[in-house]
């Protein structure tokens, strides 16, 4: 006569180690999660799928950051009127992106007639933001916002200047 009892019991067995296989599961796609998070949050793809997990779990995605659509117009490099020796920057800043994004670290280079290097300085929001925009972390879409810079007059041998946005 056949014992129902090793069946019982090797189905619950099989049980176990459905959950368990299941739970190891959900730790390696939770762990893959965490250590991708920033690249997936950057992803336009997979954002509105962290943006619902964030919702339910009350996590934070880090901000939207695409250097490319930062544009600049209306780049002035003269004088500084009240401190010689120094040189007062304008610029007007655009974010063509169609979302908020951190503000850029700008690198104001100056560069010789063979277009060497000749003096670099960044400046990171923090310096460059002030009044009505001092502590403000994003940058709002399609709206002009001037930014006043000084810094020291490099050497007289430069002929030539440029600037460039990158990632805080």
């Amino acid at each position: 006569e056949d014992d129902p009892r090793p069946l019982r019991r090797r189905n619950r067995h099989n049980g176990l180690w459905t959950f368990l296989s299941l739970l190891a599961l959900l730790g390696l796609a939770g762990q893959y999660l965490a250590y991708n998070f920033n690249a997936l949050a950057s992803d336009q793809r997979s954002r509105p799928l962290l943006e619902r997990l964030c919702l339910l779990a009350s996590c934070e995605l880090p901000a939207q950051v695409d250097i490319g659509q930062l544009r600049s117009s209306n780049l002035v490099v003269r004088p500084h009127p009240e401190f010689p020796g120094t040189l007062a920057i304008d610029l007007i800043l655009y974010n063509r992106a169609a979302f908020t994004q951190p503000f850029p670290v700008l690198q104001m280079t100056f560069t010789d007639s063979q277009g060497r290097t000749v003096a670099q300085r960044r400046f990171h929001p923090e310096e460059y933001l002030a009044g009505e925009l001092a502590g403000v972390r994003l940058m709002p879409t399609q709206t002009p916002i001037h930014i006043g810079l000084s810094m020291l007059t490099p050497d007289n041998r430069y002929s030539g200047y440029h600037l460039d946005f990158f990632s805080p």
